[in-house]
Protein backbone atom coordinates (compact mmCIF):
# COMPACT_ATOMS: atom_id res chain seq x y z
CA UNK A 1 0.00 0.00 0.00
CA UNK A 2 0.73 3.53 -0.74
CA UNK A 3 0.53 6.76 1.23
CA UNK A 4 1.46 10.21 0.67
CA UNK A 5 0.91 13.27 3.57
CA UNK A 6 0.84 16.35 1.21
CA UNK A 7 0.90 20.13 2.38
CA UNK A 8 1.76 19.80 5.88
CA UNK A 9 4.76 20.72 8.02
CA UNK A 10 7.20 17.88 8.50
CA UNK A 11 9.91 17.69 10.64
CA UNK A 12 12.17 14.67 9.46
CA UNK A 13 14.55 14.78 12.40
CA UNK A 14 16.93 14.41 9.34
CA UNK A 15 20.33 17.27 9.78
CA UNK A 16 20.71 17.34 6.54
CA UNK A 17 17.44 17.92 5.13
CA UNK A 18 14.80 18.80 8.45
CA UNK A 19 11.94 20.20 6.83
CA UNK A 20 10.00 19.10 4.34
CA UNK A 21 5.93 19.10 3.31
CA UNK A 22 5.26 16.06 2.40
CA UNK A 23 6.10 12.33 2.42
CA UNK A 24 5.31 8.67 0.66
CA UNK A 25 5.45 5.36 2.16
CA UNK A 26 5.42 2.30 0.22
CA UNK A 27 5.36 -1.54 1.60
CA UNK A 28 5.95 -0.19 5.16
CA UNK A 29 9.11 2.66 4.38
CA UNK A 30 9.78 5.84 3.67
CA UNK A 31 10.13 6.23 -0.17
CA UNK A 32 10.40 10.19 -0.46
CA UNK A 33 10.60 13.36 1.44
CA UNK A 34 10.41 16.71 0.42
CA UNK A 35 8.02 18.49 -1.87
CA UNK A 36 4.38 17.88 -2.76
CA UNK A 37 5.41 17.69 -6.67
CA UNK A 38 7.90 15.33 -6.24
CA UNK A 39 6.24 13.39 -3.84
CA UNK A 40 2.89 12.88 -5.57
CA UNK A 41 5.50 11.48 -8.18
CA UNK A 42 7.25 8.91 -6.37
CA UNK A 43 3.68 7.97 -4.96
CA UNK A 44 1.67 7.91 -7.83
CA UNK A 45 -2.13 7.51 -8.58
CA UNK A 46 -2.72 4.81 -6.57
CA UNK A 47 -1.71 6.15 -3.25
CA UNK A 48 -3.98 6.62 -0.65
CA UNK A 49 -3.61 10.49 0.21
CA UNK A 50 -3.87 12.88 3.18
CA UNK A 51 -3.78 16.44 2.97
CA UNK A 52 -2.86 17.74 6.38
CA UNK A 53 -2.47 21.50 6.25
CA UNK A 54 -1.84 22.85 9.75
CA UNK A 55 -0.53 19.92 11.43
CA UNK A 56 3.05 18.73 12.36
CA UNK A 57 4.19 15.31 11.29
CA UNK A 58 7.28 13.90 13.05
CA UNK A 59 9.24 10.62 13.14
CA UNK A 60 7.18 8.29 15.57
CA UNK A 61 7.47 9.30 19.01
CA UNK A 62 8.97 6.42 21.45
CA UNK A 63 8.35 6.48 24.93
CA UNK A 64 11.43 5.12 26.47
CA UNK A 65 10.92 4.20 29.71
CA UNK A 66 7.26 2.46 31.09
CA UNK A 67 5.88 -0.64 32.89
CA UNK A 68 3.41 -1.35 29.33
CA UNK A 69 1.44 -4.03 30.67
CA UNK A 70 1.18 -2.64 34.01
CA UNK A 71 -0.55 0.34 32.63
CA UNK A 72 -2.96 -1.30 31.09
CA UNK A 73 -3.34 -2.34 34.39
CA UNK A 74 -3.24 0.34 36.20
CA UNK A 75 -6.21 1.37 33.49
CA UNK A 76 -8.93 -0.94 35.08
CA UNK A 77 -7.90 -0.66 38.76
CA UNK A 78 -8.87 1.80 41.68
CA UNK A 79 -7.11 5.17 40.37
CA UNK A 80 -6.29 7.52 42.90
CA UNK A 81 -4.36 9.72 40.25
CA UNK A 82 -4.40 13.70 41.30
CA UNK A 83 -7.34 13.15 44.35
CA UNK A 84 -6.49 15.75 46.82
CA UNK A 85 -7.55 14.31 49.76
CA UNK A 86 -7.03 10.59 52.14
CA UNK A 87 -11.17 11.27 52.11
CA UNK A 88 -11.45 11.35 48.22
CA UNK A 89 -8.94 8.04 48.10
CA UNK A 90 -11.27 6.30 50.92
CA UNK A 91 -14.40 7.16 48.20
CA UNK A 92 -12.84 5.35 45.48
CA UNK A 93 -11.82 2.34 47.34
CA UNK A 94 -15.05 2.05 48.47
CA UNK A 95 -16.69 1.63 45.23
CA UNK A 96 -14.62 -1.02 44.65
CA UNK A 97 -14.97 -2.81 47.58
CA UNK A 98 -18.78 -2.32 46.63
CA UNK A 99 -17.94 -4.55 43.19
CA UNK A 100 -16.14 -7.25 44.38
CA UNK A 101 -16.46 -10.90 46.57
CA UNK A 102 -15.08 -10.28 50.48
CA UNK A 103 -11.40 -12.00 49.99
CA UNK A 104 -10.59 -10.33 46.69
CA UNK A 105 -7.69 -8.31 46.74
CA UNK A 106 -8.40 -4.41 45.98
CA UNK A 107 -5.12 -3.20 43.94
CA UNK A 108 -5.54 0.41 43.58
CA UNK A 109 -2.73 3.19 42.55
CA UNK A 110 -1.54 6.60 41.75
CA UNK A 111 -2.08 8.42 45.49
CA UNK A 112 0.14 11.15 46.32
CA UNK A 113 0.12 12.95 49.87
CA UNK A 114 2.30 15.82 48.61
CA UNK A 115 -1.36 17.40 46.85
CA UNK A 116 -3.27 15.92 49.61
CA UNK A 117 -4.99 18.34 52.19
CA UNK A 118 -4.41 15.89 54.80
CA UNK A 119 -0.48 16.79 55.22
CA UNK A 120 0.11 13.28 56.49
CA UNK A 121 0.89 9.89 54.93
CA UNK A 122 -1.75 7.23 55.10
CA UNK A 123 -2.10 4.34 57.07
CA UNK A 124 -4.17 0.92 57.53
CA UNK A 125 -6.78 2.36 59.35
CA UNK A 126 -7.91 5.15 56.86
CA UNK A 127 -8.89 1.68 55.14
CA UNK A 128 -9.84 -1.21 57.28
CA UNK A 129 -13.27 -0.11 58.41
CA UNK A 130 -14.41 0.85 54.69
CA UNK A 131 -12.56 -2.97 53.67
CA UNK A 132 -12.36 -5.41 56.55
CA UNK A 133 -13.15 -7.86 54.38
CA UNK A 134 -10.65 -7.58 51.32
CA UNK A 135 -6.88 -7.30 51.61
CA UNK A 136 -5.78 -3.73 49.90
CA UNK A 137 -2.60 -2.59 48.61
CA UNK A 138 -2.85 1.27 46.78
CA UNK A 139 0.68 2.02 45.13
CA UNK A 140 1.77 5.34 45.58
CA UNK A 141 2.63 7.18 42.42
CA UNK A 142 5.81 6.87 42.28
CA UNK A 143 5.49 2.59 42.71
CA UNK A 144 8.01 2.85 45.33
CA UNK A 145 5.66 2.98 48.52
CA UNK A 146 2.45 0.67 49.40
CA UNK A 147 -0.53 1.51 51.44
CA UNK A 148 -2.19 -1.18 53.58
CA UNK A 149 -4.84 -2.42 55.21
CA UNK A 150 -4.46 -4.33 58.20
CA UNK A 151 -5.70 -7.79 56.30
CA UNK A 152 -3.37 -7.04 53.57
CA UNK A 153 -0.17 -6.95 56.06
CA UNK A 154 -1.63 -10.08 57.70
CA UNK A 155 -1.69 -11.86 55.02
CA UNK A 156 1.87 -10.51 54.18
CA UNK A 157 3.45 -11.51 57.04
CA UNK A 158 3.89 -7.74 57.89
CA UNK A 159 3.99 -8.00 61.78
CA UNK A 160 5.29 -6.43 64.53
CA UNK A 161 8.59 -8.75 64.81
CA UNK A 162 9.03 -9.18 61.23
CA UNK A 163 12.48 -8.03 59.62
CA UNK A 164 12.76 -5.39 57.36
CA UNK A 165 13.58 -6.71 53.28
CA UNK A 166 16.77 -5.86 52.21
CA UNK A 167 16.59 -1.96 50.48
CA UNK A 168 13.01 -1.75 52.34
CA UNK A 169 11.14 -0.30 55.07
CA UNK A 170 8.29 -0.97 57.30
CA UNK A 171 7.01 2.07 58.92
CA UNK A 172 6.36 1.72 62.33
CA UNK A 173 4.73 3.96 65.25
CA UNK A 174 6.22 4.45 68.40
CA UNK A 175 5.76 0.75 69.45
CA UNK A 176 7.10 -0.69 67.08
CA UNK A 177 4.02 -2.06 65.41
CA UNK A 178 3.63 -1.89 61.18
CA UNK A 179 0.80 1.13 60.46
CA UNK A 180 0.10 0.29 56.76
CA UNK A 181 2.95 1.61 54.81
CA UNK A 182 6.09 0.33 53.18
CA UNK A 183 8.53 1.31 51.21
CA UNK A 184 10.01 -0.52 48.46
CA UNK A 185 7.50 -3.52 49.21
CA UNK A 186 4.97 -3.81 46.39
CA UNK A 187 7.01 -6.78 44.53
CA UNK A 188 7.28 -8.64 47.88
CA UNK A 189 3.74 -8.32 48.47
CA UNK A 190 2.67 -9.11 44.78
CA UNK A 191 3.80 -12.59 45.26
CA UNK A 192 1.02 -13.03 47.96
CA UNK A 193 -1.89 -12.09 45.06
CA UNK A 194 -2.64 -14.56 42.25
CA UNK A 195 -0.68 -13.90 39.36
CA UNK A 196 -2.64 -12.57 36.25
CA UNK A 197 -3.48 -15.18 33.64
CA UNK A 198 -2.19 -14.96 30.36
CA UNK A 199 -5.41 -13.64 28.82
CA UNK A 200 -5.79 -10.83 31.60
CA UNK A 201 -2.23 -9.91 30.57
CA UNK A 202 -2.79 -9.72 26.55
CA UNK A 203 -6.28 -7.53 27.62
CA UNK A 204 -3.91 -4.98 29.70
CA UNK A 205 -1.56 -5.14 26.96
CA UNK A 206 -4.22 -4.65 24.46
CA UNK A 207 -5.59 -1.35 26.44
CA UNK A 208 -2.38 -0.12 26.83
CA UNK A 209 -1.71 -0.07 23.35
CA UNK A 210 -4.70 1.79 22.61
CA UNK A 211 -4.14 4.77 24.64
CA UNK A 212 -0.38 4.65 23.43
CA UNK A 213 -1.87 4.69 19.73
CA UNK A 214 -3.83 7.32 20.84
CA UNK A 215 -1.05 9.99 21.81
CA UNK A 216 1.04 9.16 18.82
CA UNK A 217 3.24 6.88 20.69
CA UNK A 218 4.76 4.42 18.15
CA UNK A 219 6.92 2.43 20.31
CA UNK A 220 8.22 2.03 23.51
CA UNK A 221 10.91 0.68 26.42
CA UNK A 222 9.24 -1.31 28.65
CA UNK A 223 10.42 -2.51 32.04
CA UNK A 224 8.95 -5.60 32.88
CA UNK A 225 9.28 -9.28 33.18
CA UNK A 226 8.92 -12.57 31.32
CA UNK A 227 5.32 -12.97 32.32
CA UNK A 228 4.65 -9.44 30.40
CA UNK A 229 7.07 -10.71 27.38
CA UNK A 230 4.76 -13.89 27.04
CA UNK A 231 1.91 -12.42 26.63
CA UNK A 232 3.40 -9.43 24.36
CA UNK A 233 4.83 -12.51 22.38
CA UNK A 234 1.45 -13.99 22.21
CA UNK A 235 -0.04 -10.83 20.97
CA UNK A 236 2.51 -10.10 18.05
CA UNK A 237 1.52 -14.28 16.92
CA UNK A 238 -1.95 -13.34 16.45
CA UNK A 239 -1.39 -10.16 14.57
CA UNK A 240 -2.50 -7.68 17.33
CA UNK A 241 0.98 -6.36 18.40
CA UNK A 242 0.75 -2.64 16.78
CA UNK A 243 3.47 -0.75 19.07
CA UNK A 244 7.38 -1.98 18.74
CA UNK A 245 8.43 -2.37 22.34
CA UNK A 246 11.47 -2.48 23.30
CA UNK A 247 11.62 -5.16 26.56
CA UNK A 248 13.95 -5.20 29.16
CA UNK A 249 14.33 -7.85 31.83
CA UNK A 250 15.56 -8.10 35.32
CA UNK A 251 19.12 -10.48 35.59
CA UNK A 252 17.35 -13.10 37.71
CA UNK A 253 15.24 -14.18 34.11
CA UNK A 254 18.70 -13.55 31.74
CA UNK A 255 19.59 -17.39 31.79
CA UNK A 256 15.42 -18.60 31.65
CA UNK A 257 15.39 -16.33 28.84
CA UNK A 258 17.81 -17.49 26.87
CA UNK A 259 17.00 -21.02 27.81
CA UNK A 260 13.68 -20.36 26.12
CA UNK A 261 15.53 -18.45 22.70
CA UNK A 262 15.12 -14.88 24.07
CA UNK A 263 18.48 -13.43 24.17
CA UNK A 264 19.68 -9.95 24.51
CA UNK A 265 19.52 -7.55 21.56
CA UNK A 266 17.28 -10.15 19.40
CA UNK A 267 13.90 -10.58 18.59
CA UNK A 268 11.31 -9.55 15.79
CA UNK A 269 11.04 -5.60 14.90
CA UNK A 270 7.72 -5.24 16.87
CA UNK A 271 9.23 -7.00 20.21
CA UNK A 272 12.75 -7.56 21.33
CA UNK A 273 14.62 -8.21 24.77
CA UNK A 274 16.74 -5.12 24.65
CA UNK A 275 18.31 -4.42 27.89
CA UNK A 276 18.99 -5.86 31.42
CA UNK A 277 16.75 -3.74 33.97
CA UNK A 278 18.68 -2.89 37.42
CA UNK A 279 17.50 -0.46 40.55
CA UNK A 280 20.01 1.14 42.53
CA UNK A 281 17.34 2.98 44.88
CA UNK A 282 13.73 3.83 45.11
CA UNK A 283 12.14 7.35 44.78
CA UNK A 284 12.11 10.90 45.52
CA UNK A 285 8.34 11.18 47.39
CA UNK A 286 9.34 7.77 49.40
CA UNK A 287 12.15 9.44 50.11
CA UNK A 288 14.06 6.38 49.18
CA UNK A 289 16.14 7.84 47.14
CA UNK A 290 19.85 7.29 47.76
CA UNK A 291 21.37 10.85 48.61
CA UNK A 292 24.94 12.12 48.73
CA UNK A 293 23.47 14.08 52.19
CA UNK A 294 20.69 14.01 53.96
CA UNK A 295 17.28 14.80 53.33
CA UNK A 296 16.61 18.55 54.11
CA UNK A 297 13.03 17.67 55.70
CA UNK A 298 14.44 14.49 57.45
CA UNK A 299 18.02 14.93 58.03
CA UNK A 300 17.96 11.29 59.88
CA UNK A 301 17.90 9.54 56.07
CA UNK A 302 19.97 9.85 53.06
CA UNK A 303 17.51 7.31 51.28
CA UNK A 304 17.48 3.26 50.19
CA UNK A 305 20.41 1.43 49.05
CA UNK A 306 18.79 -1.32 46.70
CA UNK A 307 21.96 -2.68 44.99
CA UNK A 308 25.88 -1.73 46.50
CA UNK A 309 27.76 -0.79 44.17
CA UNK A 310 29.66 -4.62 44.33
CA UNK A 311 26.22 -6.09 43.16
CA UNK A 312 25.62 -3.86 40.70
CA UNK A 313 28.61 -4.58 38.64
CA UNK A 314 28.23 -8.26 39.18
CA UNK A 315 24.44 -7.88 37.58
CA UNK A 316 26.09 -5.56 35.28
CA UNK A 317 28.77 -8.08 33.81
CA UNK A 318 26.12 -10.84 33.57
CA UNK A 319 24.63 -8.39 30.86
CA UNK A 320 27.64 -7.87 29.05
CA UNK A 321 28.16 -11.62 28.62
CA UNK A 322 24.93 -12.00 27.53
CA UNK A 323 26.51 -9.66 24.73
CA UNK A 324 23.34 -6.53 26.22
CA UNK A 325 23.50 -3.41 27.55
CA UNK A 326 21.99 -2.52 31.21
CA UNK A 327 19.36 0.00 31.96
CA UNK A 328 19.56 1.26 35.78
CA UNK A 329 16.92 3.42 37.70
CA UNK A 330 18.87 5.72 39.86
CA UNK A 331 17.11 8.66 41.25
CA UNK A 332 19.34 10.18 43.94
CA UNK A 333 22.47 11.94 43.55
CA UNK A 334 24.37 9.03 45.41
CA UNK A 335 22.48 6.30 43.66
CA UNK A 336 23.38 8.00 39.98
CA UNK A 337 27.23 8.19 41.24
CA UNK A 338 26.93 4.60 42.48
CA UNK A 339 25.91 3.30 38.94
CA UNK A 340 28.40 5.35 36.85
CA UNK A 341 31.21 3.46 38.94
CA UNK A 342 29.78 -0.06 38.32
CA UNK A 343 29.30 1.02 34.74
CA UNK A 344 32.89 1.55 34.91
CA UNK A 345 34.57 -1.20 36.66
CA UNK A 346 32.36 -3.93 34.72
CA UNK A 347 33.66 -2.10 31.40
CA UNK A 348 37.12 -3.13 32.57
CA UNK A 349 36.10 -6.66 33.46
CA UNK A 350 34.35 -7.39 30.43
CA UNK A 351 35.12 -5.32 27.15
CA UNK A 352 32.59 -4.78 24.31
CA UNK A 353 30.82 -1.80 22.57
CA UNK A 354 27.94 -0.50 25.13
CA UNK A 355 24.86 1.46 24.93
CA UNK A 356 24.21 1.65 28.95
CA UNK A 357 21.80 4.26 30.51
CA UNK A 358 20.55 5.40 33.56
CA UNK A 359 16.52 6.05 34.52
CA UNK A 360 15.53 8.72 36.07
CA UNK A 361 18.14 10.75 36.88
CA UNK A 362 16.48 13.07 38.89
CA UNK A 363 19.47 14.65 40.84
CA UNK A 364 22.95 14.39 39.63
CA UNK A 365 26.12 16.10 40.95
CA UNK A 366 27.47 18.48 38.44
CA UNK A 367 30.89 16.31 38.13
CA UNK A 368 29.05 13.22 37.54
CA UNK A 369 27.80 14.62 33.88
CA UNK A 370 31.05 14.46 32.83
CA UNK A 371 31.22 10.92 33.76
CA UNK A 372 28.17 10.20 31.96
CA UNK A 373 29.84 11.98 29.02
CA UNK A 374 33.25 9.83 29.43
CA UNK A 375 31.40 6.45 29.02
CA UNK A 376 28.96 7.30 26.87
CA UNK A 377 25.76 6.68 29.04
CA UNK A 378 22.46 7.76 28.40
CA UNK A 379 20.55 9.38 30.57
CA UNK A 380 17.06 7.72 30.35
CA UNK A 381 14.51 10.77 31.80
CA UNK A 382 10.71 11.64 32.36
CA UNK A 383 10.10 15.12 31.83
CA UNK A 384 6.61 14.63 33.03
CA UNK A 385 7.68 13.99 36.06
CA UNK A 386 8.49 17.59 36.82
CA UNK A 387 4.85 18.62 36.30
CA UNK A 388 4.35 17.51 40.12
CA UNK A 389 7.92 17.28 41.52
CA UNK A 390 9.49 20.69 41.59
CA UNK A 391 7.87 21.72 45.61
CA UNK A 392 8.43 17.97 46.65
CA UNK A 393 12.73 18.56 45.09
CA UNK A 394 12.45 21.84 47.08
CA UNK A 395 11.01 20.48 50.19
CA UNK A 396 13.30 17.55 50.33
CA UNK A 397 16.35 18.24 48.47
CA UNK A 398 16.51 22.28 49.07
CA UNK A 399 17.39 24.76 46.36
CA UNK A 400 20.98 24.51 46.32
CA UNK A 401 20.85 21.00 45.23
CA UNK A 402 17.84 21.46 42.86
CA UNK A 403 19.73 23.19 40.42
CA UNK A 404 21.12 20.22 39.19
CA UNK A 405 17.78 18.50 39.66
CA UNK A 406 16.17 17.56 36.20
CA UNK A 407 19.33 19.26 34.57
CA UNK A 408 18.56 18.07 30.99
CA UNK A 409 20.29 20.95 28.96
CA UNK A 410 23.19 20.53 31.21
CA UNK A 411 23.13 17.17 30.16
CA UNK A 412 23.06 18.07 26.49
CA UNK A 413 25.57 21.09 26.56
CA UNK A 414 27.87 18.30 27.45
CA UNK A 415 27.36 16.20 24.93
CA UNK A 416 25.30 13.45 26.50
CA UNK A 417 22.55 11.67 24.95
CA UNK A 418 19.11 12.31 26.66
CA UNK A 419 15.89 10.04 25.83
CA UNK A 420 12.93 10.47 27.19
CA UNK A 421 9.92 8.44 28.53
CA UNK A 422 6.39 9.09 30.77
CA UNK A 423 7.67 6.33 33.42
CA UNK A 424 3.82 5.59 32.67
CA UNK A 425 1.45 4.26 35.01
CA UNK A 426 3.59 6.33 37.44
CA UNK A 427 2.70 9.37 35.32
CA UNK A 428 0.14 9.83 32.21
CA UNK A 429 1.86 8.31 28.50
CA UNK A 430 0.67 11.84 27.06
CA UNK A 431 4.06 12.64 26.00
CA UNK A 432 3.18 16.71 24.97
CA UNK A 433 2.69 16.63 28.96
CA UNK A 434 6.62 16.05 28.99
CA UNK A 435 6.86 18.39 25.94
CA UNK A 436 5.33 21.12 28.54
CA UNK A 437 7.90 20.31 30.99
CA UNK A 438 10.55 19.84 29.16
CA UNK A 439 10.65 23.40 26.83
CA UNK A 440 8.22 25.39 29.40
CA UNK A 441 9.80 23.85 33.14
CA UNK A 442 6.77 24.97 34.73
CA UNK A 443 3.74 23.20 35.69
CA UNK A 444 0.07 22.64 34.04
CA UNK A 445 -1.01 25.86 35.67
CA UNK A 446 2.45 28.35 34.39
CA UNK A 447 4.38 27.65 37.61
CA UNK A 448 6.50 29.14 38.44
CA UNK A 449 6.39 32.60 36.30
CA UNK A 450 9.33 32.17 34.03
CA UNK A 451 10.10 27.90 34.71
CA UNK A 452 11.76 26.24 37.61
CA UNK A 453 15.41 27.04 37.05
CA UNK A 454 14.98 28.57 33.43
CA UNK A 455 19.15 27.70 32.23
CA UNK A 456 17.78 24.14 31.86
CA UNK A 457 14.68 24.67 29.50
CA UNK A 458 14.79 22.45 25.97
CA UNK A 459 13.96 23.72 22.71
CA UNK A 460 11.38 21.64 20.73
CA UNK A 461 13.52 20.17 18.46
CA UNK A 462 15.86 18.59 21.44
CA UNK A 463 12.92 17.69 23.01
CA UNK A 464 11.84 15.55 19.74
CA UNK A 465 15.13 14.14 19.04
CA UNK A 466 14.87 12.66 22.75
CA UNK A 467 11.24 11.15 21.75
CA UNK A 468 12.62 10.04 18.64
CA UNK A 469 16.18 9.59 17.58
CA UNK A 470 17.91 8.93 20.98
CA UNK A 471 15.74 5.78 21.85
CA UNK A 472 16.36 4.27 18.23
CA UNK A 473 20.30 4.48 19.14
CA UNK A 474 19.59 3.20 22.56
CA UNK A 475 17.36 -0.22 20.97
CA UNK A 476 19.89 -0.02 18.29
CA UNK A 477 17.27 0.57 15.29
CA UNK A 478 18.97 3.71 14.11
CA UNK A 479 18.82 2.31 10.96
CA UNK A 480 15.54 1.49 11.06
CA UNK A 481 13.83 3.78 13.06
CA UNK A 482 14.19 7.69 14.54
CA UNK A 483 14.13 9.41 11.47
CA UNK A 484 12.03 10.27 8.45
CA UNK A 485 14.14 9.99 5.71
CA UNK A 486 14.32 7.42 2.21
CA UNK A 487 14.34 3.95 3.56
CA UNK A 488 13.93 4.15 6.95
CA UNK A 489 10.65 2.55 8.43
CA UNK A 490 7.54 4.88 8.32
CA UNK A 491 6.67 5.44 12.03
CA UNK A 492 5.10 8.43 12.13
CA UNK A 493 3.46 11.26 14.41
CA UNK A 494 1.02 13.42 13.22
CA UNK A 495 0.07 16.10 15.61
CA UNK A 496 -3.17 18.24 14.95
CA UNK A 497 -1.65 21.22 15.11
CA UNK A 498 2.02 22.37 14.46
CA UNK A 499 3.49 22.72 17.68
CA UNK A 500 6.35 25.33 16.36
CA UNK A 501 3.43 28.09 15.48
CA UNK A 502 2.47 27.38 18.89
CA UNK A 503 3.05 29.47 22.45
CA UNK A 504 4.98 27.29 24.77
CA UNK A 505 2.02 27.15 27.20
CA UNK A 506 -0.23 25.40 25.16
CA UNK A 507 1.91 22.36 23.91
CA UNK A 508 0.15 19.79 26.51
CA UNK A 509 -3.49 20.83 25.20
CA UNK A 510 -2.59 19.31 21.72
CA UNK A 511 -3.95 16.36 20.03
CA UNK A 512 -2.49 13.80 18.05
CA UNK A 513 -4.37 13.21 14.63
CA UNK A 514 -2.64 10.24 13.21
CA UNK A 515 -0.69 7.27 14.26
CA UNK A 516 1.13 5.04 11.63
CA UNK A 517 3.84 2.17 12.57
CA UNK A 518 5.11 0.40 9.64
CA UNK A 519 3.21 2.30 6.86
CA UNK A 520 -0.13 1.16 8.52
CA UNK A 521 -2.58 4.11 10.14
CA UNK A 522 -3.44 2.70 13.90
CA UNK A 523 -4.92 5.39 14.72
CA UNK A 524 -7.07 8.57 12.92
CA UNK A 525 -8.73 11.29 15.22
CA UNK A 526 -12.10 11.04 14.57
Amino acid sequence: MEIAILNSRIYTGDPAAPWAEALCVKNGRIAAVGGNADVKATCGKGAQVFELPGRLVVPGIVDAHLHFVSFGFYLERVDLRDLTSIAACRERVKAAVAQMQPGEWILGRGWNEHIWTDRREPCAKDLDDIAPNHPVMLTRCCGHSVWLNSLAMKMAGITKEAVDAPGARIERDGQGNPVGLCREYRKLIEKMIAPPTLEQRKAAALRAQAEALRYGVTGVHSCETLLEWDALAALETEGKLKVRIHHTLPPEQVETAKGRGIELTKGSDRLWFGQVKLYADGSLGSSTALMHAPYSDNPDTTGLVVLTVAQMQERIELAYRHGGDVAVHAIGDLAVSNVLQAIRAARKAVKGKRRDRIEHVQLVQPDDIAVFQALGVVASVQPVHLLTDMPVAEQKWGMARCRYAYAWKSMLNQGLRVQFGSDAPVEHINPLLSFHAAVNRQSLKGDPKGGWFPAERLTLEETIHAFTAVPAWVSRKERELGVLAPGMTADVTVFAEDLFALAPEKLASVQVEMTMVGGEVVYRKR
